[in-house]
């Protein structure tokens, strides 16, 4: 469901696929930064059992974080979220 990773001095949550802080600038760089590598690398394996977690570990890992609390697993309907965040934007215009 979330997990909550220190950050420094910063914690922000990872639920469903967002970052959520309570500094603004570091909210919005996360959020990046998970975007960024999922595009680079593909994100967590597809079959993967809990996303939620892999990603909050590589993004802790890339800024020298740690996890503090995982509340629960996510649910399955989470991996939608990140085979959405997949796919590929184009502009067309």
């Amino acid at each position: 469901m979330s997990i909550l990773v220190r950050f420094g001095k910063h914690k922000a949550f990872l639920r469903r696929g967002e970052w959520v802080c309570a500094d603004g600038d570091m909210e919005d760089h996360l959020n990046e930064i998970t975007t960024k590598w999922i595009r680079e690398t593909g994100g967590p394996p597809i079959e993967d059992a809990d996303h939620e977690r892999s990603v909050a570990e590589e993004i802790a890992r890339r800024l020298d974080g740690r996890i503090a609390m995982r509340v629960a697993p996510s649910p399955r309907r989470t991996r939608a979220i990140y085979i959405g965040r997949r796919q590929l934007d184009f502009d067309f215009s």
